[in-house]
């Protein structure tokens, strides 16, 4: 028995050791990247079909798709020439809206076994495999697009972006850049590292199944497979990030994106996931310049400032906090007396505020401490300080309540990833 134990012992042992640890790195072109390994949950943020119908319309109505011309660049057979007679490929996708065709359906509206399959580029077959994986979506699309474009029209649109990300993410090793960099950051900070490196293998998945396809019908079964492997949320949420990126999000700037985020659902949950598990604030994820995958280490590119302060202060980042580690203390007095001057035109700022509320029910400790107060530039310490005592009913969801009443009722962890957030958006302009 005993040596039974010891070989099993030894064998957890030698797969603790061989297995890769997933982690993110935050390379800022400022000395070695930062890297990152959040230690909160990897759970999806929750995008359930009544929200994703909710946010997709707002997005298409307040500021409608914009289709232009073919040009070079990512994401580019998003286009769809007005005048032009219609190319392949959109006769494809939108004859994709409509599934595999019943037996006396329409031709024009639905993909027919008796057409010729034989003639499709990879890029073709990819795609008609990614609509008929979004089958149990167009219901949802249709309804949020219903008062704008044609569904099949926004369809061909969303699937080009999809097919075009997926073709990166197919790559041994991908890279993501440009618009696909975009679409990469809000998929991590939505649904995860763990669930973002799974439609990436899912994708090289479906990529290999469609080279090898030869019937429509193998194509609609390696779509399906796709759609079982991802799930529904998952898939709500690449529509969604697709939607954003193709539409006037890139060529407006980081500020219009950020504006556009702000749209997606469960925005305040996804900014709090984003500091605290990939450590990039959402509202400047349009300053991301590339996503790689490493093996099990997702690499990104992008400015220190858009590096949330979850992320920094974890690593030391933020200066003003002291070199010997955590350090806490019954009192704010106690705090500077101990760490003196918060630096140069710099003022000392409780992530969680210091409100007798809290104080009351998480205790001095927990407020006054290096992780809670940081150094924080006076003209910005005074705009976050009045943005918690203004009435703001997008927010609080109340008319009556300010930003600072409506948090004092929420748990210590969500004080603080909101607080994190509130900086982020206010320095950025988003607040």
């Amino acid at each position: 028995m005993g040596t039974r134990l010891s070989v099993t012992v030894l064998i957890l042992a030698l797969l603790n050791a061989c297995a890769t640890p997933r982690a993110i790195r935050l390379d800022t072109g400022q000395g070695s990247p930062l890297e990152y390994r959040p230690s909160t949950s990897t759970e999806s943020v929750k995008v359930d079909t009544e929200a994703f119908e909710a946010a997709l319309a707002r997005l298409v109505l307040e500021e409608p798709l914009t289709l232009r011309a073919p040009q070079q660049g990512l994401l580019v057979r998003a286009s769809h020439p007005g005048n032009s007679a219609d190319t392949r490929w959109q006769r494809l996708m939108r004859k994709s809206f409509g599934g595999l065709c019943e037996p006396g359906q329409r031709r024009d509206n639905c993909l027919s076994l008796l057409d010729d399959g034989l003639g499709l580029g990879e890029w073709d077959k990819l795609g008609v495999a990614l609509s008929l994986s979004l089958e149990p979506r167009k219901e949802s699309i249709a309804r949020a697009v219903e008062k704008t474009l044609a569904p099949q029209l926004f369809y061909t649109v969303i699937v080009t972006g999809l097919v075009t990300w997926a073709i990166l993410a197919a790559n041994p090793e991908p890279v993501f850049t440009k618009a696909a960099a975009i679409v990469s950051a809000i998929l991590l900070i939505y649904l995860g590292l763990e669930t973002f490196l799974e439609v990436v293998d899912a994708s090289r998945e479906l990529k290999g199944a469609t080279d090898r396809a030869t019937t429509w019908v193998e194509l609609e079964q390696a779509g399906h497979r796709f759609a079982n492997r991802v799930g529904p949320e998952v898939a709500r949420v690449f529509v969604l990030a697709v939607t954003v990126v193709v539409s006037h999000g890139m060529t407006g700037g980081a500020a219009w994106l950020a504006s556009r985020l702000s749209m997606l659902p469960s925005f305040m949950e996804a900014a709090a996931a984003g500091a605290s598990r990939v450590g990039i604030s959402l509202a400047n994820v349009g300053q991301v310049s590339a996503v790689a995958v490493e093996g099990s280490t997702i690499v990104i590119s992008l400015p220190a400032t858009a590096v949330a302060m979850a992320a920094r202060s974890v690593r030391g980042a933020v200066t003003g906090v002291s070199p010997a580690g955590f350090r806490s203390w019954g009192s704010f007095s106690g705090l500077k007396s101990a760490l003196g001057s918060a630096g140069s035109g710099k003022q000392w700022h409780h992530i969680v505020e210091q409100t007798p509320g809290n104080v009351e029910q998480f205790g001095p400790h927990a407020l006054h401490n290096t992780e809670n107060v940081v150094p924080l530039e006076e003209g910005l310490h005074t705009q976050v300080s009045a943005f918690y005592s203004r009435k703001i009913l997008r927010i609080t969801g109340s008319r009556d309540l300010t930003v600072r009443q409506w948090l004092s009722t929420q748990s210590y962890e969500a004080q603080r990833a909101f607080g994190l957030q509130a900086i982020e958006n206010i320095r950025s302009g988003v607040w």
